[in-house]
C-alpha cells in the first residue's frame, strides 16, 4: 500500500466509515440514509469518497441490493471495530454532557438580519428565559454544523435539502428598504424611487445563501422587464457592504429590520421602498421566507419553551419592519 493511499485513509472522516458499515450490513444505500438520518446524496458522496480512497468499487449492484467486493469483505471487521470504539467515545461524551450541558445557544443567522436580531435579543425582556445566545453568520457549512450538533439551530432562507433537518417558516421578508450614500443622485428623484431608477446605478448584493446567492430578485426583475442593470457587485459581509456603499456609489436593498442600524452609519441614507415597488420586485413569487433550521426534536439541546420564545423574537423583529 502506497504512502499516498495511507494518507487518504487517515483523512477519511468517521461518518464515511459508518456509511460503509451500514451499507455492508443492509445492502442498500437508501436504508443507510434513513438509519444515519441524512439525505441520499450525502450517502452517495461518502460512497464515492470511500471508493476513491481504497481504489476499489467496494459494492456493486445486484438484484437484491449492493454486494461487497472481496476488499470490502476484508475491511468490514476492522471498520466495525473502529466504529464501535467511536460510539463508545460518543456515549462517554453524552454521559458527561448530561452533567455539563451547554450554557448558551449557538445560532447561525443569515447576514440580512444578523445585527438587528442580535439587538432585538439584547433588548428583549425574555432574554433570561431564552438563555445566553451566540449568533454566528449562516454560511455553506452551517447545515453540517447543525447536523453534527456543533450549532444548535439557524435562521436562513435555505431549506437544506442535503440533510434531514427540520425547516419551519417563521416570518417573511415582505418589506424592503433602499440604501445609498447620503449624497447619491437617487435621493434627487422627485416622485419616489422605482425599480427602473435603481437599475440605472451600480447595485450591491449582500449574499444570503438560499435567497440571492445565485440570482438576486432585482436581476430577475430586470431580465423579465428587458432592462439592463449598470453593474452588480456581490459581497459577503456587512463591513464590505458599508465600504462599497460609501465608495462605489452603489445602491442596495436591505430588510427594514436592519434599516435603523444601517441608517445610523455615517454617510449612509436609508429609505423604505414603497409597497407597490416591493410587490413588483417579488413579482408573482411569494416573499422570501425566514426559516428556522434545526435538528430533529430528539437531538436538540434546548427546550420547547426556549424555541417558542426565540420564534417570537424573530416575529417581533420582522413585525417592527
Amino acid at each position: 500500500m502506497t504512502s499516498q493511499t495511507l494518507k487518504k485513509i487517515r483523512e477519511l472522516d468517521v461518518f464515511c466509515l459508518m456509511v460503509f458499515k451500514v451499507i455492508f450490513q443492509t445492502g442498500h444505500a437508501n436504508i443507510a440514509a434513513k438509519q444515519l438520518n441524512v439525505s441520499a446524496p450525502k450517502i452517495s458522496r461518502c460512497l464515492n469518497m470511500l471508493r476513491a480512497t481504497f481504489n476499489d468499487e467496494l459494492f456493486y449492484r445486484r438484484q437484491l441490493g449492493l454486494k461487497p467486493t472481496p476488499l470490502a469483505e476484508s475491511l468490514f471487521e476492522p471498520i466495525c471495530q473502529f466504529c464501535d470504539s467511536v460510539l463508545k467515545i460518543e456515549q462517554s461524551m453524552a454521559d458527561k454532557g448530561l452533567e455539563h450541558t451547554r450554557d448558551s445557544l449557538k445560532i447561525a443567522v443569515t447576514p440580512s438580519i444578523m445585527a438587528s436580531l442580535s439587538l432585538t435579543y439584547a433588548r428583549s425582556n425574555e432574554r433570561t428565559n431564552i438563555g445566553r445566545v451566540q449568533f454566528i453568520l449562516w454560511d455553506s457549512d452551517s447545515a453540517d454544523l447543525i447536523h453534527n450538533g456543533e450549532v444548535d439551530l439557524g435562521v436562513a432562507f435555505d431549506p437544506c435539502d442535503d440533510h434531514v433537518l427540520c425547516s419551519e417558516p417563521v416570518a417573511s421578508l415582505s418589506h424592503i428598504c433602499i440604501a445609498a450614500n447620503e449624497e447619491h443622485d437617487i435621493w434627487l428623484v422627485p416622485d419616489g424611487v422605482t425599480l427602473e431608477e435603481v437599475c440605472k446605478y451600480p447595485f450591491l448584493c449582500l449574499n444570503s445563501k438560499g435567497f440571492n446567492d445565485k440570482l438576486d430578485p432585482l436581476e430577475v426583475f430586470a431580465r423579465q422587464s428587458g432592462i439592463e442593470i449598470k453593474n452588480i457587485e456581490r459581497v459577503g459581509s456587512r463591513d464590505e457592504w458599508y465600504s462599497n456603499i460609501l465608495t462605489m456609489q452603489s445602491l442596495a436593498f436591505l430588510s427594514c429590520s436592519e434599516a435603523a442600524i444601517c441608517g445610523s452609519l455615517p454617510g449612509i441614507k436609508v429609505m423604505p421602498l414603497s409597497d407597490s415597488e416591493a410587490a413588483r420586485l417579488h413579482g408573482e413569487s411569494m416573499a422570501p421566507q425566514y426559516l428556522l433550521i434545526e435538528a430533529p426534536e430528539g437531538y436538540r439541546r434546548y427546550s420547547n419553551d426556549q424555541r417558542s420564545l426565540f420564534i417570537q423574537l424573530i416575529k417581533q423583529l420582522v413585525s417592527k419592519s
